[in-house]
């Protein structure tokens, strides 16, 4: 499949999938499939979503997704992201196990996993921060200033829940998205490089402290094929060569020539190959296309065989991907669900695993042809995502954007809580009722001025200078600040 990955996107959607068409008019018989985004999307929908950036109110701009949103424009690509720390909070919020923020855009949630075309997909949004890293899901609208910023913070529960991720699908994880780069990739890479263009990491790299310890966690356990990043505005490829498994390495037994040869093959397969992307602004390296192995690409191949006069385009041969649904992620929220907290001060996550055994995937399967049924969902196929888009408040611009009461929750959530037969804990129904009505979260704590502070620098090293940000590009606004 050809994919096209983008580093942080900042709004900046119409310049991007121009780029994406400008590319397919150049090779008409390659065209993109697939666009993934690595986090800083800004999905507003309206000038209220606007108010839940993480950012100073002078670098608040709307954008174009309202555009997408209401349907003057549609995105000509499958657009498939995680969340950063500069984004629509409420609405990510609402769909926090994912689901379509505009038609043919999808956010994979807090954390997801998704199969595409073949490919199994896997991320995990936001940053990670210490202090709110063993924290529930504790923030509720209307957000301040301190909620605002620690609804992006990456929680343990969610990284506990992807770890668990290849234990029944033995399907490798094709490509795993996040915002924050794993700490110590750099090490993998061209190390020097890298502090020639990004002087400043030098602190951060000596202490083991650039990028984020929950990534690194996933990138060892979970070892995908890809890995995709963005947020320290800056392009870095890496390659991640694993220890072969500890079952391997035991073996006693003598090994034949042939098993040689597939073990060599295994340790082939055991790499990562992570790539980190800028962000869109001219004469920045914001965007790469990729060609990415799928299954599908397999079955194609195998049925050109003996046809000289076949493309040997795969994407030619392809109705667009869909979005499919990964049983064996939707068995793990189902298994790990009684973990989730909507409070500040939550449980730690258990030392051992969450068993996911096969007859949970028996189940889900079942429960999706039922679920069907009882809705009389017949355009879709049995294991597609189930949810469609849903316009659930008026567009930047519409008459009653300000005149109509604010909502919270969103039908997608509750139609997958419902097919999975799970309570509401950190999300809330879907009801339209006016935000101030609800209830305050007596658990919120308001951090003082300090913290503000310092949680206003969320990028950490990773935020550019001002003094560079001026050298590099006159046109360049720096978010992180």
């Amino acid at each position: 499949m050809r994919v096209a990955v983008v580093g942080c996107a900042h709004g900046m959607l119409d310049d991007i999938f121009a780029t994406v068409q400008f590319i397919n008019e150049m090779e008409p018989n390659r065209t993109i499939e697939l666009l993934l985004c690595c986090g800083d999307f800004e999905c507003m929908r309206n000038s209220r979503d606007l108010e839940t950036l993480a950012c100073p109110p002078k670098y608040r701009a709307m954008h174009a997704f309202h555009q997408y949103y209401s349907g003057a424009k549609v995105a000509p690509v499958l657009t498939v992201f995680v969340g950063g720390n500069h984004e629509a909070s409420n609405y990510l919020h609402d769909l926090h196990y994912g689901g379509w923020v505009a038609p043919n855009m999808f956010y994979l949630g807090a954390a997801g996993c998704i199969n595409v075309g073949g490919l199994r997909i896997a991320g995990l949004s936001g940053i990670y921060k210490h202090q709110d890293y063993t924290a529930g899901r504790y923030e509720r609208e209307p957000f301040d200033n301190s909620t605002m910023r620690s609804i992006y913070h990456v929680r343990e529960i969610e990284v506990f829940q992807l770890g668990h991720l290849q234990q029944q699908d033995k399907r490798r994880v094709s490509i795993f998205l996040s915002h924050d780069w794993p700490r110590g990739i750099e090490q993998y890479g061209d190390l020097q490089s890298l502090l020639r263009r990004k002087p400043f990491f030098q602190e951060e790299i000596q202490a083991n402290a650039l990028g984020s310890p929950a990534g690194e966690y996933l990138l060892h356990v979970l070892r995908p094929a890809h890995w995709f990043a963005a947020h320290l505005h800056v392009k870095f490829a890496a390659i991640v060569r694993h220890q072969a498994a500890e079952a391997n390495s035991e073996s006693n037994e003598p090994q034949r020539p042939d098993a040689e040869v597939h073990a060599t093959s295994e340790q082939e397969q055991l790499m990562t190959k992570f790539l980190a992307l800028d962000k869109c602004l001219p004469r920045r390296e914001f965007l790469q296309v990729i060609d990415i192995p799928t299954s599908m690409d397999a079955s194609v191949a195998s049925s050109e065989q003996g046809e000289p006069t076949a493309t040997t385009d795969a994407s030619a041969a392809r109705d667009p991907p869909k979005v499919m649904f990964d049983f064996e992620w939707l068995a793990v929220l189902r298994a790990t669900h009684h973990l989730v907290s909507s409070e500040r001060y939550a449980p730690r996550v258990p030392q051992e695993d969450m068993p996911i055994e096969e007859n949970d995937l028996l189940w889900l399967r079942s429960r999706m042809e039922e679920y069907m049924a009882e809705k009389g969902i017949t355009d879709k196929v049995v294991g597609e995502w189930l949810t469609d888009f849903v316009k659930t408040v008026p567009a930047y611009g519409e008459e009653n954007e300000w005149t109509a009461p604010p909502v919270i929750g969103n039908p997608q959530t509750d139609m997958l809580l419902e097919l999975l037969k799970l309570p509401h804990i950190v999300t809330t129904p879907f009801s339209g009722r006016n935000v101030s009505a609800s209830v305050e979260d007596p658990n919120a704590i308001d951090l003082d001025d300090d913290e503000e502070e310092q949680e206003d620098e969320d990028s950490g090293a990773q935020q550019d200078t001002p003094m560079e940000a001026v050298a590099t590009d006159p046109n360049e606004i720096d978010l992180d600040e």
